[in-house]
């Protein structure tokens, strides 16, 4: 991981460049993720998978990183938190688990555009297969990209005596994902290289956003789909 930029200002700003090779991925953490028991895919899974891990080592350069923001707000009554006088109505499982929070940290991440294009190409030549493996790896990617850039968050505030909670996007827990634009006005423009459209989606696809909480008192839980109501989240049982 290379730390390409990091500013001790009003805020603390930070944000990395990784290698592939940090995700550590293999083929069983992308049969487990398409479903099947790990070891166990048929043929021609296994040699499918290993030729797009390889391809990806070689063209994947994912991104990602964060800005603490001191004074958070929260509202637990109406369902709200306010980051810089900004106010968000991300409803109450992300309100609930802020509560104890006294500052914020909004993060993005991406995989980068190159597993999409990937994906791409395999639809072009009819490898449909090859396409879809390729597309569940780039949700992979960037979540365990992000594991790796909350991990050096958790680091850096157990320094400072404090912990930090889960991770929560927009989308996601009952949060309208419409209200990524204004947790992206947070951030510097174009950062690590996303954009949103006009319908909110992040480009590079392969990208995440969202809030940690930090605080002497929050928790952090192993186990949080229980409290979320969307069975058909992306991420379900994947953390």
């Amino acid at each position: 991981m290379t730390e390409i930029q990091t500013q001790q200002i009003k805020q603390v700003y930070k944000s990395y460049c990784l290698d592939f090779s940090e995700l550590d991925l293999d083929a069983a953490i992308v049969e487990d993720y398409i479903g099947f028991v790990p070891g166990s895919a048929p043929d021609p899974f296994p040699n499918i998978i290993a030729e797009i891990l390889s391809e990806s080592a070689k063209r994947i350069t994912p991104q990602g990183g964060f800005e603490i923001f001191d004074n958070l707000g929260i509202n637990r009554m109406n369902k709200s938190l306010t980051i810089r006088d900004v106010n968000f109505n991300a409803d109450a499982i992300v309100t609930r688990h802020m509560n104890k929070a006294r500052s914020v940290a909004v993060f993005a991440c991406t995989a980068g555009p190159e597993i999409s294009r990937l994906a791409s190409e395999y639809n072009r030549k009819g490898h449909a297969v090859h396409a879809y493996i390729a597309d569940s790896l780039g949700s992979i990617i960037v979540e365990r990209s992000m594991d790796i850039i909350q991990e050096h968050l958790r680091v850096l505030m157990s320094e400072k005596g404090l912990k930090i909670t889960n991770r929560y996007s927009p989308g996601y827990c009952g949060w309208d994902v419409k209200e990524q634009k204004e947790l992206f006005g947070l951030m510097p423009d174009n950062y690590c290289g996303i954009t949103l459209s006009d319908s909110m989606l992040m480009k590079p696809i392969k990208s995440v956003s969202g809030i940690i909480g930090i605080g002497k008192d929050v928790t952090y839980d192993h186990y949080t789909c229980n409290y979320c109501k969307d069975i058909n989240c992306l991420y379900r049982g994947k953390r």
